[in-house]
């Protein structure tokens, strides 16, 4: 690996480090910006080494991010550069997967630095649970704009310890029986404040899981999956108590750690909210993505959407807050402001991707990486997600390891 590219990778991952363990807390670093402007700048100089497969899939991530450009160029009249460029990121993040695609020769080196990062993640989860609801001293300490280090928002916090698990599952071989058993403490634990605090975040967790085993025909996962499951009584003898005793402050949403919100939470999905917070959360979402999927329908919007750089919440006329620019749903961001069109060319890429989990037949990497990606657009339909760098780096990440992964087995 050259000089040059090896900084490029070291970069790369430091970047997916910090992402990972500090979630929002360092989004307004635009660290990520930056690796994406060092990837574009490697790539036009040494585009004569990048070797891509063009896939059906590919195709239309290319096409999402001309796209994206023409929009911002029939914008630049009505608003501001900067807020164009920012709604335009939604598809412009995608340019990850042929950054990544620089390292394909590296591959190996690419899936023992994920692993490693993951395998520590639930201890890091747990240290930022403690320090930021029993260290008052830091809890409002920011180092980038105004947003608190240590905030980690649950949603995307249900899908990376998922993530670590699933990695846990598949080197379950890598770990001693120490390392076990601690990492297995903790993922439970996290798992427990994850679904106090985020319905999307428990079911994405729950959702990958079931998945990853449902649709392997491995008998190493199915093994390990057994080995996972079987201590998880033991230690919940310890967790549970120690989960009760232990009391937080609500959240902005009113929401609390403990066994009674986990409980509420639950059978919200299923049925009316008991909480008043729940319900009007739920409220607010529906009447916004009905909005949406009716003017969206309109021939004004059916073709274009209402373009970049205005606030939909705003122009939505959604009383939240004004300078909300997603509604919660990337796939009716999508639709709101490419048009239906756009987003069915949007679903169909996701068929494509998801298609090949129902075979049964992936290999345990592409079945890790299928399911992954799943439960990122999942919970990207509940929340401002893969709009940001918190969730776009690390999806578009894996899809690049996705392709990279077929790469491999076509050649």
């Amino acid at each position: 690996m050259g000089l040059i590219k090896s900084l490029l990778f070291n970069f790369y991952f430091l970047v997916f480090t910090l992402y990972i363990y500090l979630n929002k807390g360092i989004a307004y670093s635009y660290l990520v910006e930056i690796l994406w402007i060092s990837g574009l700048i490697y790539l036009l100089i040494f585009n004569n080494k990048f070797n891509l497969l063009i896939s059906n899939g590919i195709k239309l991530i290319i096409f999402f991010i001309i796209l994206s450009l023409i929009y911002i160029f029939f914008g630049i009249s009505k608003f501001s550069l900067i807020k164009l460029i920012q709604d335009s990121f939604i598809f412009q993040y995608s340019f990850f997967i042929f950054i990544l695609f620089v390292f394909k020769d590296d591959i190996d080196i690419i899936w023992e630095n994920i692993y490693k990062i993951y395998k520590w993640l639930p201890i890091i989860l747990f240290i930022n649970f403690i320090l930021q609801f029993f260290v008052p001293l830091l809890e409002n300490v920011s180092i980038f704009g105004t947003i608190p280090i240590l905030l980690y928002k649950n949603g995307d916090m249900g899908v990376q310890l998922c993530i670590s698990t699933i990695f846990m599952i598949l080197n379950l071989d890598k770990y001693n029986k120490k390392e076990f058993y601690i990492i297995l403490f903790f993922i439970i634990y996290d798992f427990l404040i994850i679904s106090s605090y985020s319905r999307s975040g428990m079911l994405s967790y729950l959702i990958g899981l079931s998945c990853f085993y449902y649709y392997t025909n491995n008998k190493i996962i199915k093994n390990s999956f057994k080995i996972f499951t079987k201590y998880i009584p033991y230690l919940l003898l310890i967790i549970i108590p120690l989960f009760i005793t232990i009391k937080v402050k609500e959240n902005f949403q009113g929401r609390v750690a403990g066994i009674e919100q986990i409980g509420q939470n639950f059978t919200s999905i299923f049925g009316k909210a008991d909480a008043v917070n729940l319900e009007n959360n739920e409220i607010w979402r529906l009447l916004w993505w009905s909005k949406i999927i009716d003017y969206s329908f309109t021939t004004n919007s059916f073709f274009y959407g209402k373009g970049l750089g205005m606030s939909l919440a705003q122009t939505d006329d959604i009383l939240v807050d004004e300078d909300l620019r997603s509604p919660h749903n990337f796939h009716l961001t999508i639709m709101a402001r490419f048009g239906a069109i756009v987003f069915f060319i949007w679903v169909y890429w996701i068929i494509l991707t998801l298609k090949p989990l129902f075979s049964k037949k992936l290999s345990p990497k592409m079945l890790a990486l299928t399911c992954i990606i799943l439960i990122f657009l999942f919970n990207a339909s509940f929340d401002v997600f893969l709009e940001g760098p918190m969730g776009a780096f690390p999806f578009w990440t894996f899809v690049g390891l996705l392709y990279i992964e077929e790469f491999k087995e076509k050649t």
